[in-house]
């Protein structure tokens, strides 16, 4: 993983870099105070708007090289967290696949029977497919909006609306992969 910058300038003690990656971040002050904490460097300007960092350090004690690669060695780590909490191509590949199948499901079931009936086996299954979908999709399967939709959907519509409930919970789902998505597509392409 290349970490790209640019040196606008150099002079002794202060260096001001172009760091594309500040776009990306919202946590400017904790950049800030983390590199303002490692010895030698003494202050650190981030101006996000044109991605730009100044860095006033102390030339008897740090240089600018080493200066260089505690930044590069940050935003490196910053963006292997990132990616770490990312699904891969292959799990986005897969979540789309059971979403397909499960709305395929879900269409099946509600183009059969009036809304107001009474749940089948067949019922049964699409929403036993559904919560699969559901829960194979993400890392902390409990806190995920889907599940939450799902839980409260249940709780407020009751038992013979399974499906309706179903649907939500699969919808919010699907909302959740595409937002997935982009995400991985904006890292991508950066």
């Amino acid at each position: 993983m290349d970490f790209k910058y640019k040196i606008i300038h150099l002079l002794p003690g202060r260096i001001r870099l172009i760091i594309p990656e500040l776009a990306n971040t919202k946590e400017h002050s904790a950049i800030e105070e983390m590199l303002e904490s490692i010895r030698g460097i003494q202050t650190v300007r981030i101006e996000p708007i044109i991605q730009s960092m100044v860095i006033h350090f102390d030339i008897n004690e740090i240089n600018h090289k080493h200066v260089l690669r505690y930044i590069g060695l940050f935003f490196q780590q910053a963006q292997i967290e990132l990616w770490g909490r990312m699904p891969s191509k292959e799990e986005i590949k897969k979540d789309i696949f059971r979403s397909l199948i499960s709305g395929v499901l879900l269409l099946a079931a509600f183009l059969r029977k009036n809304v107001k009936h009474r749940p089948d086996a067949f019922d049964y299954l699409v929403v036993i497919s559904t919560s699969y979908t559901v829960l194979s999709h993400g890392e902390n399967n409990l806190t995920h909006p889907d599940v939450i939709t799902g839980i409260i959907s249940m709780l407020s519509l009751g038992v013979h609306y399974i499906l309706q409930v179903a649907a939500v919970t699969w919808i919010v789902n699907l909302i959740e992969i595409l937002n997935d998505m982009r995400k991985s597509k904006q890292l991508l392409f950066q």
